[in-house]
């Protein structure tokens, strides 16, 4: 029987999810104590099992809703999707799913896995699945966003379910990897908040224990499917800043640690018994020009705040040189739809002087706003600006204000849009924020027909390329500001392996393990 409640949009930005994000993304040195939760000393309740791996981090919920959170530890490893694709996946990996074919251009249809169970012995159905998907978009929970193109799906037999996309959509795999499978019947009787406190999902983990002001305990489970995780008790250990983080780490409190600030590549460096590294994991910084008033009504004065900004010297105040070049593209190296063949225009104070003289444009008044997560990063680019002729003004917000400027739109002139790769590393994820909102920045019909013909070029090689159009025409247009994508800091102790801090706000949790 089909289901069909799709409207074609997904939810509205939700500002938890924009506070989840912001946790990673500016990787500035100096970390906000921003989060309520345990500091140092405090315990998860675990700590005396002798089998238990402790992990601490700043990226907190205070929820366990799989359909509410997105890019949660606890949603990849306690839930299941029909598909998985992370960073370096170059195809979707099955999951409950075992088989899928496209037997139309907008129509899948996916062959459920048989004996995938629930943590409360029950089978996973077709009709567990389509609940799922259908529930998430008809309360608009939060992964909604993730089935803005799906029309409809439907239960073919016991096996077999189909899911119908308004247009060709070439990312549905990926997104479809962000949807957690629930069981309808559970989830009916003990409804939405009777399903939040006491959660049943159908991965590798069980959830045995959470506080919002501690964390989260997983207890492996042993009817999962596929291999088994290697440590049997995981506690996740809530911190409330990436100071009081580093402090545990370092005094032997816990055992890894999740999102470390930038500042521990240096505090916590050459020490022995312990490993700290940066990666990025798909957390950028995007500021975007307003090219719909002036000055950057011109594509010269664009071009000259481009020339004027030193991100390298920028990810290096701010990151200890941890960060990744936005390297005259949206998309940074790792991304599909990178390109090495497009490179960042150099840093050239005196030929952005040139260009803003030309423009008639020395002394522009121009308002850098963000949110006041990263009013450092906006201080510094403002001073390299005004080095260049212009005289910024910082405008940094409280991060719902901000929330609210990125929704309905904003009259600045250059405005931090941030953005996530993480779960779907494709450049389509930040070339959406160029003409969204309310009062896109930009309103360009040719840029708009490039958008439309990467969302729905279903070929990857031709697609690829249309990608890369994407970033060419961008760079032409000077529509965006490059500074860097932020790096994501982690650290584990000796004894300690398979810890993969690169999926940045999501950690699994199958392959970390300590020695006895």
């Amino acid at each position: 029987m089909s289901k069909s409640f799709f409207s074609g949009q997904g939810r509205a930005i939700d500002r938890r999810n924009f506070l989840r994000g912001g946790l990673a993304l500016g990787g500035l040195a100096a970390a906000a104590p921003l989060l309520s939760a345990c500091g140092p000393g405090s315990s998860s309740g675990g700590g005396s099992k002798s089998s238990l791996l402790t992990i601490g981090t700043v990226v907190v919920d205070d929820t366990l809703h799989p359909m509410q959170e997105q890019y949660t530890t606890f949603q990849f490893n306690a839930f299941d999707s029909l598909v998985r694709q992370l960073r370096g996946d170059t195809e979707a990996a099955p999951r409950l799913a075992e088989e899928w074919t496209r037997t139309k251009p907008t129509v899948w249809k996916f062959k459920l896995r048989q004996g995938a169970t629930f943590h409360d012995g029950s089978p996973v159905t077709v009709d567990d699945v389509v609940f799922s998907i259908t529930e998430v978009t008809a309360k608009q929970y939060a992964n909604a966003m993730f089935l803005a193109s799906v029309k409809d799906v439907r239960k073919i037999d016991a096996t077999t379910l189909q899911i119908e996309t308004n247009e060709p959509d070439p990312l549905l795999l990926a997104r479809l990897g962000q949807i957690f499978i629930v069981p309808e019947a559970h989830w009916k009787k003990v409804g939405e908040d009777g399903f939040n406190a006491a959660p049943i999902g159908s991965g590798q983990f069980k959830i045995s224990k959470f506080g919002v002001d501690t964390g989260v305990e997983f207890t492996a489970f042993d009817g999962f499917y596929g291999d088994k995780p290697k440590t049997p008790e995981i506690a996740l250990r809530y911190f409330t800043d990436a100071g009081a983080l580093a402090s545990a780490l370092e005094a032997g409190e816990i055992d890894a640690a999740q999102n470390l600030s930038a500042e521990s590549l240096k505090t916590l460096a050459g020490r022995d018994d312990l490993t700290i590294a940066s990666d990025f994991s798909g957390n950028q910084n995007m500021f975007q020009l307003n090219t719909n008033k002036a000055p950057f009504d011109d594509l010269r004065v664009r071009q000259a705040a481009v020339k004027a900004v030193n991100a390298p010297a920028l990810m290096e105040a701010l990151t200890y040189g941890a960060g990744v070049l936005e390297d005259g593209q949206v998309a940074v190296e790792g991304v599909f739809g990178h390109t090495k063949s497009i490179t960042r225009p150099a840093y050239d104070l005196e030929g952005a002087k040139s260009l803003l003289k030309e423009a008639g444009a020395v002394g522009a008044e121009i308002e850098i706003f963000g949110m006041n997560l990263y009013k450092k990063l906006y201080e510094a680019i403002g001073a390299q600006l005004q080095e260049a002729g212009f005289k910024p003004k910082i405008s940094s917000v409280e991060v719902p204000v901000w929330v609210q400027s990125f929704r309905n739109g904003s009259d600045a002139h250059i405005f931090y849009r941030g953005g996530s790769y993480t779960g779907i590393f494709d450049a389509d994820r930040m070339y959406g924020h160029v003409s969204s909102s309310k009062k896109p920045f930009v309103k360009d019909a040719k840029w708009d027909k490039l958008l439309k013909a990467e969302r729905t070029e279903m070929n990857t090689a031709k697609r690829e390329k249309k990608l890369i159009e994407c970033a060419q025409y961008l760079n032409d247009q000077a529509y965006v500001l490059y500074t860097y994508g932020a790096p994501t800091v982690g650290g584990y102790r000796k004894g300690v392996s398979g810890f993969d801090n690169g999926n940045g706000l999501m950690l699994l949790l199958d392959d970390v393990v300590k020695e006895a």
